[in-house]
């Protein structure tokens, strides 16, 4: 049931039910953050993402240093992750910056060989972007998107929108579960956050990229289904958790940053195509429920290796989006401000303890911000989300 648009204005401001730590007041421990220069600090991690981790001859990203496992021939959609890094980067360098041509480059190679997609004939579709994983899929569209609105290159977009209709809302089904998208086409029966938050976004991006008429009309109406029952399955009103999957008509798993970060980044683009205030009042205890109870001493969470240590860079990303509208203040006063003292002081702690700054260290960061990553063992998903958190620690001291 939706909030009264009289409680609207206090809805954020009740008291929360949350369960786990509660953060370090990070407001008080903030002075380290001014003392560095976070601008040189991200533009530094970069051009280690792209001599560790990059193939420059295809614009796509190794999932170990220098592909030294062999391994990454099924790294697909870290790609996405790895991209948006560069696109964040291509964003904040000034023009005439020759940067900015080399990672247009890197982009047009990255598009034209497909983002590293592995799938076999029978799920790449008509753009080649495709992927039997919806979710793999819909992070290759978002992408796709950024990169459009970045360069303007319109061929990005026509892909993206092909790779949104034939691998991602198709997979749309009514089952036991009552709808949602499959997570996978080997998973009938397993809808799965990780699949539906970022379909939503996908609709939404779409949605705000195209013409007025009946196509984006039903970008609207699919985000609204899609984020409808997300927030109907698997989100906790009360907590603002978000449960990892429904199979079978049964709910489970915890939460994961991954699942937080797509649930409000979704509920926070619905607001802004629609104005309706109650999916803002979701984003914002999405959000408060990560930044108090998926934290050790402040500090996001280690969730594990392998695809998990992605997931923390996802949650700044898109709490980020929400640090930068400023129309949030007008329901939630205080949330941009939390937001920003929370990403500040994660930053400042990833920075200052999540890697080892010597000449032989290689600047590898692990999936936990809080301890040094390994000197050799370089992991290109643990590194986008740190890299990720420094590209927005550049803009929040810059703005």
């Amino acid at each position: 049931m939706f909030l009264s648009a009289a409680a609207l204005m206090t809805a954020c401001e009740v008291e929360d039910k949350y369960y786990g730590e509660e953060p370090v007041d990070s407001s008080q421990r903030l002075d380290g953050v001014y003392a560095e220069d976070w601008t040189a600090h991200a533009d530094f991690l970069d051009e280690k993402l792209i001599e560790h981790f990059m193939n420059k001859d295809k614009g796509t990203f190794y999932s170990t240093d220098g592909d030294r496992e062999g391994s990454s021939w099924n790294c697909y959609w870290p790609q996405a992750h790895a991209m948006d890094v560069l696109v964040d980067a291509y964003l904040r360098i000034p023009e005439g910056d020759p940067r900015r041509a080399t990672y247009e480059q890197y982009m047009s190679l990255w598009y034209r060989n497909k983002g590293n997609n592995y799938a076999g004939s029978d799920y790449s579709g008509t753009s080649g972007f495709g992927n039997a994983f919806t979710d793999d899929a819909a992070w290759i569209v978002l992408t796709l998107i950024r990169m459009y609105e970045a360069t303007g290159e319109a061929s990005y977009l026509e892909a993206a929108a092909t790779t949104y209709r034939e691998s991602v809302i198709s997979r749309w089904t009514e089952d036991e579960n009552g709808g949602g998208l499959r997570w996978s086409m080997s998973e009938e029966n397993s809808k799965n956050a990780c699949a539906n938050g970022p379909g939503a976004l996908c609709a939404l991006r779409l949605w705000a990229n195209t013409a007025e008429g009946p196509e984006r009309d039903q970008y609207l109406a699919d985000a609204e289904k899609i984020y409808g029952w997300l927030r109907a399955t698997l989100y906790n009103p009360e907590t603002g958790a978000v449960a990892d999957h429904m199979k079978n008509g049964v709910i489970s798993g915890g939460p994961l940053t991954y699942n937080q970060g797509t649930f409000l980044g979704a509920a926070h683009e619905l607001y802004k195509a629609t104005g309706n205030t109650n999916y803002l009042v979701e984003a914002a205890r999405a959000t408060r429920y990560t930044m108090h109870s998926m934290v050790k001493e402040g500090v996001l969470q280690n969730e594990g290796s392998g695809d998990n240590a992605l997931f923390k860079g996802i949650f700044i990303r898109y709490a980020m989006n929400l640090w930068r509208d400023s129309g949030v203040d007008k329901v939630d006063a205080s949330l941009r401000r939390e937001i920003e003292e929370f990403i500040l002081y994660n930053g400042l702690i990833c920075w200052q303890q999540g890697v080892l700054k010597t000449e032989d260290s290689n600047w590898f960061f692990g999936p936990d911000w809080m301890t040094y990553g390994s000197t050799w063992d370089g992991r290109l998903n643990p590194q986008v989300s740190a890299t990720t958190l420094v590209e927005a620690m550049a803009v929040l001291r810059a703005e």
